[in-house]
């Protein structure tokens, strides 16, 4: 007849955590890509008003004129504009909030 081999006592709890390891491992480096990319988006997201906000106060600047300095509170952020002239030409405009800059320059 045929006989049982009983010699694997041990590879299936070897095996098992071998894959349990695999899978850590794979959902590990899925939280911390998806942590990243989370960053990512929130850094282009503000980027992205802070942007928009110097787009619309230039263009409000350009028809009504204003102020040289103004400072603006949108969406729970502080912003402040500047615009830099010579001779009542537009050279300069930088917009600052709490983390970063932006600045264009006409040459």
């Amino acid at each position: 007849m045929l006989k049982k081999s009983n010699n694997y006592s041990g590879y299936i709890l070897l095996e098992s955590l071998i894959a349990l390891g695999l899978l850590c491992l794979i959902i590990g480096s899925y939280v911390s890509l998806n942590t990243f990319l989370l960053k990512k988006n929130k850094q282009a997201t503000n980027q992205l008003l802070l942007h928009r906000v110097l787009y619309e106060k230039m263009k409000h600047y350009e028809n009504h004129g204003g102020a040289l300095i103004q400072d603006i509170h949108i969406e729970n952020r502080n912003y402040q504009l500047r615009f830099y002239k010579t001779e009542n030409k537009l050279i300069k405009v930088e917009i600052i909030d709490e983390k970063e800059s932006f600045t264009i320059k006409k040459e």
